[in-house]
């Protein structure tokens, strides 16, 4: 053959060792290959000593490790939440159990330690992950794809664990998933990380929340000690105001030690946290701080979402519409933003909320534009008020907010609307209340009178009343004589509607003065509603004429005027009236016309009144001894009520209906309708209820 010899190998692609030579002797005794030898890294930081809490998070990651041995790919999961709320520590105590089921070590890192601004890129870390696996530097194969092949080879054969803290975005953990389908991969982040899911579906997504009350405590008296643990009542307040936010009870725990070890009281950490103005300052001990992770949270956020974050801090609470996010926001993105960096969590359908302490650090970092942002939160609230004013009553109103017509109703009737506003009537009251502490007095009364009809049908009394108290302070600031009129009006007509035992002396004195002001004003619409006011008060009190006289002298108000839905109410007043005095005929024909009028209003009917109507028109031929015409007009009116979200006067008619029933020896019927009344009237916090429950036995 010669010398002369082609020595090449050609086609395919060939894995292994490789012999290639003319001539070749293979002696197994004397030639020994050299495999790569993987190093069992232990990269894992300790358990954490203190550890509480998370039971259901930890039945899940069980069950999810439980299923590994039948996997064909390692175990992700993704632990979200706001930092500081204990991810790493609880990947730490869930890793460090499963340490004896993967020989093939741990593997951890630091995904972002110069905070989100500056994140690691993937091949940083993996060169480092693949020295701990053995490979020199010098070995190392050069270009990410080829590290990335390497990392695969090495983490093939055994399983083993990898924590990457703090992720950012996925791309930094692609790269880094180990190859043996045995291995778990744990991820904490700010964020849901959708995209790591939409790629391995069967990732395992878990959101670390709040501790509750008794972790939250387990936890303070771990890391306080018995001895610094301050009274009951201080540390109720101290673990109030850190809210279950792990971070902020180790360190207010800390503190409370520190204060022990130096011969003070721990109970006075509770006056530093009491106040939001002291409170972020306090939880904060050297490198440990809750204001520096909300700063950095902060900092982290694109302009609009970052902005988004400074305006909610205007808001006086912590829990919120989600409408309101995006009104304020201008755009939805901004607001689905916050809710994946978990600076807003879901609080039910349609809300969110904040933390209380980012909402605290919120309204520090936006204290600068904290009047414009409440001006945009001022106006959403008005006319959301405004809104569910005009589907409950077609009333007349005062005020800018209502000089225009409202144009179709956002909602379909007022039960619905009334529903609606359920969930922001503490958020109404505190919105009122800066209305008036920041001078926005024309918002503040506005808003009083815009929440009229909300409170009236639900019966809030308390909230109703403090409403009315400070819208009118506003409007005595503003210097508008008839908005003050108006004011008096509403606050009598709170008093008058709760009825307690001093209410109706605090009602007539408001309504008088109402009275004095419109009559000076000139404005016969308000002068009108004191006299009907007064009139309600006389009948209350059981002076009937007195009643009709001032109802009489209402009608008279409204001469000249187009007002009939302020003649219908008249005339059902002077109906009840003449029920009261015994002119039960005269009662009956005016209540039945009242009824007509409430129905014919233009625009459409008052379906409330008209109920109110038929009961009082039932109510006067039971004082005739006419039942058989009381009760076509009760079942009438309790059909017109239920729609109306007025549960109160619901129940009333409900009960007059089952007394009259059981006068009729229909006891079952009767007993239905106590038992709806009683419902109802619990539901409306009532103290009518026992009435319902004498009833029922």
């Amino acid at each position: 053959m010669g010398d002369d010899i082609r020595n090449a190998i050609e086609g395919g692609t060939y894995d292994g060792v490789v012999m290639q030579g003319r001539d070749l002797q293979y002696h197994q005794h004397h030639h020994h290959h050299a495999a790569v030898k993987t190093r069992t890294p232990r990269l894992l930081a300790p358990d954490p000593d203190v550890f509480v809490d998370r039971h259901p998070v930890f039945a899940e990651l069980e069950r999810a490790a439980a299923g590994r041995a039948a996997r064909s790919t390692p175990l992700i999961v993704a632990l979200t939440g706001l930092g500081g709320m204990g991810k790493t520590a609880t990947a730490l105590r869930w890793l460090h159990r499963l340490r004896r089921h993967c020989p093939g070590g741990q593997l951890q890192a630091d995904m972002s330690p110069h905070g989100h601004l500056a994140p690691l890129d993937a091949y940083s870390v993996l060169q480092g992950f693949v020295q701990e696996l053995g490979t020199r530097a010098d070995e190392r194969p050069a270009g990410q794809a080829a590290l990335e092949a390497h990392y695969r080879s090495l983490t093939a054969r055994r399983p083993l664990l990898v924590l990457l803290d703090d992720v950012v975005n996925v791309g930094q953990v692609r790269p880094l998933l180990p190859a043996h389908p045995g291995s778990v991969v744990v991820v904490t982040s700010r964020m849901p990380l959708t995209a790591l899911k939409a790629r391995h579906p069967s990732m395992l997504s878990l959101t670390l929340g709040s501790l509750d009350r008794e972790a939250s405590t387990e936890l303070f008296r771990a890391v306080a000690g018995e001895d610094a643990v301050p009274d009951v009542t201080a540390l109720e307040s101290v673990l109030a105001a850190c809210g279950g936010y792990p971070l902020a009870v180790r360190i207010a725990a800390a503190r409370a030690g520190e204060l022990y070890g130096l011969g003070e009281d721990p109970a006075g950490l509770a006056r530093e946290l009491g106040d939001h103005r002291t409170r972020l300052e306090a939880l904060a001990v050297d490198d440990l701080s809750v204001p520096q992770v909300l700063e950095a949270v902060h900092l982290s956020l694109a302009d609009g979402p970052a902005a988004l974050y400074r305006a909610l801090g205007a808001h006086p609470t912590p829990e919120f519409s989600r409408d309101l996010v995006r009104r304020l926001a201008g755009n939805d993105t901004d607001a689905r933003t916050l809710v994946r960096e978990r600076v807003l969590e879901p609080a039910g359908e349609g809300r969110v909320r904040m933390h209380r302490l980012v909402h605290d650090h919120a309204r520090a970092v936006g204290a600068a534009v904290r009047e414009g942002s409440a001006d945009r939160l001022l106006e959403w609230y008005l006319h959301r008020a405004a809104a569910v004013e005009r589907a409950v009553s077609d009333r007349w109103r005062y005020g800018p907010v209502f000089a225009t017509p409202g144009g179709a109703s956002a909602f379909a009737d007022a039960a619905e609307a009334l529903d609606a506003f359920e969930p922001d009537r503490a958020n109404a009251v505190a919105m009122t209340r800066l209305a008036h502490d920041l001078g926005r007095n024309a918002m503040a009364w506005q808003l009083a009178e815009a929440l009229r009809g909300f409170f009236f049908r639900r019966k809030y009394h308390g909230d109703w009343i403090e409403v009315c108290e400070l819208g009118l302070k506003a409007a005595g600031e503003c210097g508008d004589g008839l908005a003050v009129a108006r004011m008096h009006y509403e606050l009598a007509f709170a008093h008058a509607d709760r009825g307690d035992a001093t209410d109706t002396g605090t009602a007539g004195g408001h309504y008088r003065e109402a009275l004095r002001l419109a009559t000076a004003a000139g404005h016969a619409r308000t002068e009108s509603s004191a006299l009907e006011g007064l009139g309600l008060l006389a009948l209350r009190e059981g002076a009937p004429e007195d009643a009709a006289e001032h109802f009489r002298r209402a009608v008279r108000a409204l001469d000249g005027l187009d007002h009939p839905r302020g003649r219908a109410l008249l005339t059902f007043h002077l109906g009840r009236a003449h029920a009261a005095g015994h002119r039960h005929q005269e009662a009956a024909e005016l209540l039945l016309r009242a009824r007509r009028m409430f129905a014919e209003l233009p625009g459409r009917p008052d379906r409330f009144n008209e109920a109110k109507a038929l009961w009082h028109h039932a109510r006067a031929r039971l004082r005739a001894d006419r039942p058989d015409e009381a009760l076509p007009s009760l079942d009438e009116a309790v059909t017109l009520i239920e729609d109306c979200g007025a549960p109160k006067e619901q129940a009333d008619i409900l009960l007059d209906r089952g007394d009259l029933l059981a006068t009729q020896g229909k006891r079952p019927e009767a007993e239905a309708d106590w038992r709806q009344a009683l419902t109802l009237y619990e539901q409306a916090g009532s103290t009518q209820t026992k009435k319902a429950r004498e009833r029922l036995g």
